[in-house]
Order: structure tokens, then sequence, then C-alpha cells
């Protein structure tokens, strides 16, 4: 490649490691279903909603745009754009592979891929927070729709705030962010040492991010994401035929992604179902239902950002090897 290929941040064990993960939760997640499905045939259910469910893949498909969209600005605003569109949403998507698996795979495989484009993994790290942050504060907005099905969704907006707060304090004060470093340091466990150089690094970065000229284009197209995956939980609620208040249906699925999120279950696999379960269940809505639509929106969520990511990552892997001198 024209480039070069820099060293690797992420190696073929871990890669392989991360993928063993997937895999296996992927094989779980199967079974649970066969599980459901013994009395509540929930896949001939799933089955007959296969356009519902198309339809609900293309609204997904097109957040991912727009959130690439802001990603590569991000990316402009601390002068590395990349060098060509396509290449750059490959690498942006090959992200999203290891989305069910533990730890931070996913990201260094972002930073791979864009060090191949000539952006610093500093910056590729910087740019997953930033964006991490205000996809936080967006699907936040979007759960106040539904927050009344929550009795503690107080507290769980003040601990999101928390963590927000806490990343702006890390941005504005290098003083702040030396003292983090320094108690990280006593903190026993290399693997939690080094994920919290990684988060406290990448949140030290943040400030020249920090302008309204880049928060309020990024925050719109972080908008724009959200509200079609939230549109593509409604369009499937509707198309099952659950009526539900429109606030209500857009705010359902971001509220059970942050419950899932707080679970910390690698992609919440399993909680966040469970909740939108329970939240459909809180409205009138049959267990059977609210199991077909949970796993619905799931498949077209999760499980294909997994997909999608995969493809994307051998792609490029592909090219790579294609164009590397024999």
């Amino acid at each position: 490649m024209g480039d070069g290929l820099p060293p690797v941040p992420v190696s073929p064990a871990r890669r392989g490691r991360a993928a063993g993960w997937v895999v296996a939760i992927a094989a779980v997640y199967l079974v649970a279903l066969w599980y459901v499905d013994r009395d509540r045939n929930i896949v001939s259910r799933l089955a007959q909603l296969a356009v519902p469910l198309g339809a609900c893949a293309l609204l997904v498909l097109a957040s991912y745009v727009a959130r690439y969209q802001r990603w590569r600005a991000v990316l402009a605003a601390q002068g590395h754009p990349p060098d060509r569109w396509a290449r750059g949403f490959a690498a942006y998507l090959a992200g999203f592979a290891f989305t069910a698996s533990p730890g931070k795979a996913g990201e260094l495989l972002r930073i791979r891929y864009f060090a191949w484009q000539g952006v610093p993994a500093r910056v590729t790290l910087t740019t997953f927070i930033f964006e991490r942050a205000l996809d936080l504060l967006v699907i936040t907005v979007l759960a106040i729709g539904a927050a009344a099905l929550i009795p503690l969704f107080g507290l769980l907006v003040a601990i999101i705030l928390a963590v927000l707060l806490g990343l702006a304090a890390l941005a504005c004060w290098p003083r702040l962010a030396r003292i983090a470093r320094g108690l990280i340091d006593r903190v026993p466990g290399t693997p939690v040492r080094r994920l919290g150089h990684f988060l406290v690094d990448g949140a030290a970065a943040l400030r020249p991010l920090l302008r309204l000229r880049l928060l309020l284009p990024s925050s719109a197209w972080g908008g724009v994401a959200w509200v079609l995956t939230a549109a593509a939980f409604a369009f499937l609620c509707a198309s099952v035929g659950i009526d539900l208040a429109w606030p209500l249906a857009l705010g359902i699925y971001p509220l059970a992604m942050l419950i899932g999120a707080l679970s910390f279950v690698p992609g919440g696999v399993g909680t966040t179902e469970a909740a939108i379960v329970v939240m459909l269940g809180a409205n009138g809505v049959s267990a059977d239902t609210a199991l077909a639509v949970a796993i619905g929106i799931r498949l077209v969520s999760l499980w294909l950002a997994v997909l999608v990511g995969m493809l994307a990552m051998a792609t490029l892997e592909l090219t790579a090897r294609r164009q590397s001198p024999a």
C-alpha cells in the first residue's frame, strides 16, 4: 500500500480471541433462541416479518452512513481526514465486527485500519471517545420518551451526566488527567490499568474538539443516526400491531440500549432484549409478541453490525494482502 503498514495495534491472536468470543456468544444466543422457540414459535414469527425486518435493516444501515459522516468530520477537525470516503467507511464499519465481544478489539481494529490511511492511533482513540460521548447524550435524550417505564430513570441519567462531565473535566484540566493517571497506576491488574490509561489519554485529548462549530453538527449527525435506529424499532412494533405513542415508540429501544450498556454484558446481549420485553409488557404487549420484536430488532441492529463489520474487516485485510509487495 502506498502509505505503508504501521505497527499493528491488535495482534492476530487477539483478533482470534475476539472472534472466538463473538462465535461463542452467537452460539449461546442461538441456543437460547431455540429454547424459547420451542413453545413460542418465535422463529416462524420472525420469518413472517421478513419484509418489515428488511426495511428495518435498511434504516439501520442508513444510520451507519450518518455515523460515519460524523466520524469523518471529527477526524478532519483534527487534521486527519480519511483519504477516500469508501475506504474510510470500510475502516469505520470494521469496528463493529467485535461488538459482541469483551474488551476494545473493535476500536483497536479501527486504529489499525485508519492507521493505514495515515491517521495516528491517538486521533482515532480520541474520535472514538468523542463519538461515544455524543451517542450517550443523544440516546439519553431519545430515551426520555420511555422514562416513565423505568422508576430509576433519574439515577440512570445522573450516572450518564457524571460520565460526560468527567470526560469534559479530564479534557479541560490537564492536572486532573495527571492525577487520574497516577491513581490508575495504583490499581491492581495490568488489563485494568491499560484500560484506564486508554480512556484517560483519549479523554485528555478531547479539548480541541469541544467547540460549538464541531459539537453542533456532530450532535445533529448523531441525532439522525439514532433516530433512524429508533424509527426501525417503532416501525417493527407497528408491523406487528403494537400501537404506541410516538415518543414512547422512539424511546423504548434507546432506553433498552442504555440498560444493556450499564449491564456491562458485551453488546448488551440478553439484557437489552430483556429490557425491551419488560417495557413492551408494561404497555400490554404479550410476551410472545414482545420477544419477537426484541429478537427481531437485535438481529437487524447488533447482529447485522457484527456481520457488516466482519465483511468490512475481511475486505480490508484481503485488499491489503493483495497490495502488499510479494
